[in-house]
């Protein structure tokens, strides 16, 4: 299936062969370094594997990092066209089968995957210049007739060869109060955040009666004197002033919270709507200020980095003591969460003061740590994307899958909805996967409300004051504030997976299960907006679904078709404003709930069925299917 050539690189630049050894489990063949030795490794290329793959190779979909915080797909049908820094590679060969390779970070080393005329190569390295040893899996890769499974296959292999500090999705508890609708105050209010201003969108959640349960108080709640008499022409300046600045308080701004924050948030507790606290891995964007009060509390758990900034030590237990310590003071004012941020830093921050992996594991295992004991486990990750974040984490469940949202950017939509689903083949292997807020005003409300319903993921929005709108939320939600949540990560289709839908003039369709039901949205992304595009929809499109008789119900229209597992029928999509949304509903006897027609998900508003009796989780319009008949309880 595949073959290998090893070799080492010393800091000097020689390069000689290096012994690696392979080990197979169940059907999953582990690639290691096999005790290779220098007096000191390049520390950016310490081993350097060119990997054959038997066959001829079609397409190839590449997953990789962006920037230092986010990944991405790439298509292409050449090796050399793969990127660097690709986290993971899926490949389509000309006989049929797919063949997987999946990089992974050890208790030192980082391994990541690029390409070559030569072919596929992976990278080993720990970005430390006294690393003189490396033994441990770098990869791992598989070859199969279904491309889902295979990927599935390689994390759970991987998982188990790296011991503890990693888990697969379905050993990791997904957050109760995650299950409900939530709002975030960056998009919102960004560095304006207030407590008059809270306290107004708390009162118009009210007025309009929309059941929003949680809150993040996202960035700037804090004392940030790094701001005081500055000014920025646009969000750039401010994002690049942010970027500059400093911890001084991990206390509320004064100015912006004369009460403090224990004030703030019991007003926000008070409408019931819980309350999560904002916190990036450094104190701040740039650490904390050596003037400031928060240093004086915090200095002891804390270093200092090659450019002067003071940021917590990456020592899980010395990371561990300054989240507990700002922890205790968040929840003394009542919070009931975090949202830790700025997650994959350490090539900013920490780069050569140990091995990568030594310094990924202990962020991780001081935040997993301080989480748990402050706030059980109840968090959000968010720009952890990066390999070494990915794989040290042991029991958070939900982590952002894309950069941030943009509101009223329609050219930012198909690059976020690519980044979400494919992320899902990867992260969505480990995490749940957070689609990231958004508004429900903004132009293309609706589609991000369809993509948010498909997710598997948290829901929660971020309109300015007075935006907000109910009818935008009503089909995702029940009365409550309930998300009615697919099951697992949104994913795409198979026959969308090597496709890239800016120029392929394909529908995208992205795939899921709800409570035994599949789910598909499609969507036109196409480069030119206007451009019509073509595909199919088919029960087989919806991995899990098994052979059988099948109603196919779009949200919109109200259509149903009934189709056998295999069979397809045909649809076009306009231009970029066109999507659909297509519930699968198995039938027995051919009988089956499409569930409350009213809601996204309708199958998950249903808490029974059968032929004689359906039971709603609330009471709304319903319809079933009776040997071929669409009815309307």
């Amino acid at each position: 299936m595949f073959d290998f050539a090893a070799y080492s690189k010393g800091r000097d630049g020689f390069m000689q062969e290096a012994a690696f050894r392979t080990v197979e489990t169940d059907g999953v063949l582990a690639v290691y370094a096999d005790d290779i030795r220098c007096s000191s490794f390049d520390p950016e290329n310490a081993v350097s594997v060119r990997i054959g793959f038997s066959g001829e190779i079609g397409k190839i979909l590449s997953i990789g990092e962006m920037s230092p915080f986010w990944t991405e797909p790439s298509f292409s049908g050449r090796w050399s066209d793969v990127p660097d820094r690709t986290n993971c590679v899926l490949c389509r060969k000309a006989d049929g089968m797919y063949a997987a390779v999946l990089p992974v970070v050890g208790a030192e080393y980082k391994t990541e995957l690029y390409g070559s005329d030569e072919g596929l190569c992976s990278r080993t390295f720990s970005w430390y210049a006294e690393s003189d040893r490396c033994n441990g899996l770098l990869f791992v890769c598989a070859e199969g007739d279904d491309p889902f499974r295979l990927l599935e296959d390689c994390f759970r292999t991987a998982v188990q060869l790296l011991g503890n500090h990693c888990r697969l999705r379905n050993e990791r508890d997904y957050p109760e109060f995650l299950e409900y609708l939530g709002w975030c105050s960056w998009d919102s209010m960004q560095i304006r955040i207030n407590e008059e201003g809270l306290k107004q969108k708390c009162e118009e959640f009210k007025a309009k009666n929309i059941p929003v349960r949680w809150a993040i108080l996202d960035d700037m709640w804090a004392e940030i004197r790094d701001f005081y008499g500055r000014t920025y022409a646009d969000k750039r300046e401010m994002i690049e002033l942010m970027h500059a600045s400093r911890m001084y308080s991990y206390e509320a701004d004064p100015i912006r919270f004369p009460n403090g924050l224990k004030h703030a948030v019991g007003m926000i507790r008070s409408y019931g709507i819980d309350v999560g606290m904002w916190l990036p891995t450094t104190g701040y964007w740039s650490g904390l200020d050596p003037d400031g009060t928060a240093y004086k509390k915090l200095a002891k758990y804390t270093i200092t980095t090659q450019d002067g900034k003071t940021v917590p030590s990456y020592d899980a237990s010395r990371y561990y003591m300054f989240l507990r310590t700002v922890f205790d003071f968040f929840r003394k004012a009542g919070a009931d969460f975090v949202k830790i941020d700025n997650q994959s830093m350490p090539r900013r921050h920490y780069k050569g003061l140990a091995p990568i992996g030594e310094i990924a594991r202990g962020i991780g295992s001081g935040i997993e740590a301080a989480v748990g004991e402050a706030f059980g486990g109840r968090m959000i990750n968010c720009m952890g994307m990066a390999a070494e974040t990915m794989w040290n984490r042991s029991s958070s469940a939900v982590s952002r899958c894309s950069d941030d949202f943009q509101p009223e950017n329609r050219a930012w939509f198909r690059k976020h909805i690519l980044q979400c689903t494919y992320n899902g083949l990867t992260q969505g292997q480990l995490y749940y996967n957070d689609y990231d807020m958004w508004w429900t005003d903004d132009e293309q409300a609706g589609k991000n409300s369809v993509l948010r319903a498909v997710s598997g993921g948290p829901v929660y929005v971020s309109d300015e004051i007075g935006r907000s709108r109910r009818e935008i939320l009503e089909p995702l939600i029940l009365e409550d504030g309930r998300i009615l949540r697919c099951d697992r990560p949104g994913l795409p289709a198979a026959d969308c997976l090597f496709e890239d839908p800016a120029v392929s003039g394909k529908i995208f369709k992205v795939q899921n299960i709800a409570n035994g039901s599949g789910v598909i949205a499609a969507f036109n992304l196409s480069a030119d907006e206007n451009r019509s595009v073509r595909g199919s929809i088919s029960p087989s499109d919806v991995r899990g679904l098994k052979a059988g008789e099948y109603a196919v119900y779009e949200h919109f229209s109200k259509e149903c078709t009934i189709l056998r597992h295999e069979e397809r029928m045909e649809i076009s999509l306009e231009n970029a404003d066109d999507y659909r949304l297509y519930m699968i509903v198995p039938l027995t006897g051919g009988f089956g709930v499409i569930g409350r027609t009213d809601k996204y998900i309708s199958p998950a508003a249903v808490l029974y069925a059968d032929q004689d009796r359906i039971i709603l989780k609330e009471n709304g319009p319903c319809s079933y299917i009776r040997d071929g008949k669409l009815t309307e309880m």
